[in-house]
């Protein structure tokens, strides 16, 4: 009986981390539904897919759990509008910021207080986990791995400038 019991809670807890580990409150499942048809830029395609025009795949090293599972792309935590929100289970508290212009600017209430970004911090970011302060980015980050090209195209994206 009582094996039954913890083979059921163990069973149920499995379902409920590989269910969450997908969700996002306020963009549904991997916050890519929204994702446009076509691409404007290099770094858009980036952003959404993971993958550059030329097939070169950006690799994530590290991060969250269903990054290592699935692989992925900027937007599937940070989402399709770039406004954060996913919730990077099992680490229900940690929450991924927005991405948008304005929240990158140190002036904005995300509840992720950090000095503004410009381009060579936001680099540094995508492949090192640094933030423009000087400190480790949290551990659900994953550290890029890209070609300069494509870091820059990423970045002029990110930062809403147009390629350079």
């Amino acid at each position: 009986m009582k094996r039954n019991w913890i083979r059921n809670l163990v069973g149920l807890a499995l379902v409920a981390v590989g269910l969450s580990g997908c969700m996002e409150p306020n963009q549904g499942w991997y916050g890519t539904e929204n994702a446009p048809r076509s691409f404007s830029s290099e770094g858009e395609r980036l952003y959404f897919t993971g993958i550059s025009s030329s097939g070169e795949q950006i690799r994530p090293v590290g991060g969250h759990h269903h990054m290592q599972m699935h692989g992925g792309s900027c937007a599937t935590c940070h989402g399709a509008d770039k406004q954060g929100g996913t919730i990077m289970w099992p680490r229900f508290w940690v929450v991924a910021p927005a991405l948008t212009e304005g929240a990158l600017e140190k002036e904005h209430n995300d509840g992720h207080d950090h000095a503004s970004y410009d381009e060579s911090s936001l680099k540094n970011a995508i492949v090192k986990g640094i933030g423009p302060d000087g400190e480790p980015l949290h551990e659900t980050m994953p550290r890029w791995r890209m070609s300069e090209e494509s870091l820059n195209e990423l970045v002029h994206y990110l930062l809403g400038e147009h390629s350079h």
